[in-house]
């Protein structure tokens, strides 16, 4: 058994209790405890990708941890395979940034928003970690009850109303999940991910498609897709842009993650053959990604587009998934990184923009790439990123995308692909003609700090061209991924990979 893993999940649980007791006596203190404990989160993570490099690189690793050594399908039991280690770095890739980001950006009850954090960063791992249904339930529950606040941050009206419809719509998709839940208990008398796997195609078809469906709108929901979607943008809008960027760039991820890990690993992909729904699945998605597009070319609020066009993506991300051969895994497990690396770069670019501008209008953005052309600049270059343009990531992913969707003869797929891509054309354009106008604002020296939030502005756009950075140089070398992304599809495709690690058989 690996300690190591558990250890991903207590150590930003334990900092996020600990931050208010550290904050009575310093925020210096406070500060250094938030560092330490971020640094020594990500060091795991390289720890184990290091301690285990071998078994990584011939697609052998998966590690275990039983708590209380209770043998599964009794205990509760933590497991990494290639598809959880991908996600799991990816969140302490981005969670690494975002609180340093946090640490410049955020310069009010920084104690608070730190607790919220690391306990979101808790349940994320224990979500990408646990072999456990019910755990996954209480993960999920976790993420949305500690985020919630992180919506309604600014204490306005506007975040109120936008944290009251993100709680309802993520209660409201726990519910179905929760559902699902009792379903397979009351159906299997298990709660253990292997197990069920073992025992599911024992049930009968329609209980088989039930359970499926409730899972499905309990992840769709949370997720955003249309047309469950109404809570997203507000939310977006009203929160800050560090908020805006783990919610848009890596709590989505992992919706992405639970809705693989069972429809493939635990439920098996045949269910979805079986009753019809990848069907459904599928022109759900495309609706949700054009949908999406449309609603962001009609948008007029940098970071309500911004939220439309995730929209739109993950919607591209589910419909590629579900052709479910191993180029169209590939895509979309591609699009993964380069969704979340572009959308978090685009959203902290967008943060320090916001900082001097009266609002988030397109009109209020006339002028402001002058306050800083650098950071306009990877805003430009990122959005190129997000229309497809070579080199950035985005390129890349959509390239095997569009390769996915025409040899498997899914036209529709091409042509709302490539139709997005020029309406994101169309309404990045619009914000970044905007940003170089300089009638309104006129010359840079003009430009004073509206919001007083900074702590340090140079961390902010330090990591802002940070992320914009890594959007180009993984475009350029993207095919250095193909190793692990080939290992977790490995995973994907043969559930009893899964099901023989948890029970060791």
């Amino acid at each position: 058994m690996n300690i190591t893993l558990i250890l991903l999940v207590i150590v930003p649980l334990v900092t996020a209790f600990l931050i208010p007791f550290v904050d009575v006596f310093s925020n210096r203190a406070r500060k250094i405890l938030v560092v330490f404990s971020t640094v020594l989160e990500f060091s795991i993570g390289i720890f184990v990708i290091i301690n285990n490099y071998s078994s990584i690189t011939n697609n052998t690793f998966f590690l275990k941890y039983y708590l209380g050594n209770w043998i599964p399908p009794i205990g509760i039991t933590l497991s990494m395979d290639m598809l959880s280690l991908f996600f799991s770095t990816l969140i302490s890739f981005s969670l690494l940034f975002i609180v340093i980001y946090s640490i410049g950006f955020i310069g009010h009850h920084e104690g608070k928003y730190y607790v919220l954090l690391f306990l979101i960063w808790a349940a994320m791992h224990g979500i990408v970690l646990t072999g456990d249904i019910f755990n996954l339930d209480v993960f999920l529950e976790l993420m949305l009850i500690t985020s919630a606040p992180l919506v309604a941050f600014k204490r306005n009206r506007n975040g109120t109303e936008a944290a009251i419809k993100y709680m309802f719509y993520g209660t409201l998709g726990g519910l179905f999940v929760f559902i699902g839940v009792v379903l397979v208990y009351f159906n299997l008398g298990t709660l253990n991910f292997a197990d069920i796997a073992q025992n599911f195609s024992s049930l009968n078809l329609y209980t088989k498609k039930l359970i499926s469906i409730f899972f499905l709108l309990g992840i769709f929901i949370k997720m955003g897709i249309f047309p469950f979607h109404f809570w997203l943008s507000k939310a977006h809008s009203a929160c800050p842009s560090s908020i805006s960027a783990l919610l848009s760039g890596v709590i989505v991820k992992v919706y992405i993650y639970v809705f693989i890990r069972l429809f493939w690993n635990v439920f098996g992909y045949n269910i979805l053959q079986q009753t019809g729904l990848n069907k459904i699945i599928f022109i759900v998605a495309l609706i949700s990604a054009m949908m999406g597009h449309i609603m962001a070319l009609n948008e007029n609020d940098v970071k309500r587009m911004l939220a439309y066009s995730t929209i739109a993506n993950v919607g591209i991300i589910i419909a590629v998934l579900v052709i479910n051969t191993r180029l169209a895994l590939l895509a979309g497990l591609l699009h993964v990184i380069s969704h979340l690396l572009m959308k978090v770069s685009l959203f902290t670019t967008t943060g320090y923009i916001l900082q001097f501008t009266p609002g988030h209008k397109l009109q209020d953005l006339k002028g402001v790439a002058y306050k800083n052309v650098l950071i306009f600049a990877g805003f430009t270059i990122v959005a190129g990123g997000m229309i497809g343009l070579p080199p950035m990531i985005g390129f890349a992913s959509k390239w095997y995308i569009l390769k996915a969707f025409i040899e498997n003869g899914f036209h529709w797929g091409t042509i709302i692909t490539i139709g997005g891509s020029i309406f994101a054309f169309v309404y990045y354009i619009r914000y970044i003609v905007s940003g170089f106008k300089k009638l309104s604002l006129g010359p840079p020296e003009r430009f004073r700090l509206i919001l007083s939030v900074f702590y340090r502005e140079r961390v902010v756009t330090d990591i802002a061209l940070i992320f914009v950075a890594a959007v180009i140089v993984i475009g350029i070398f993207y095919k250095v991924a193909f190793g692990p992304l080939e290992g977790a599809i490995n995973v994907i495709q043969n559930p009893s990979l899964y099901i023989e690690g948890i029970l060791g058989v």
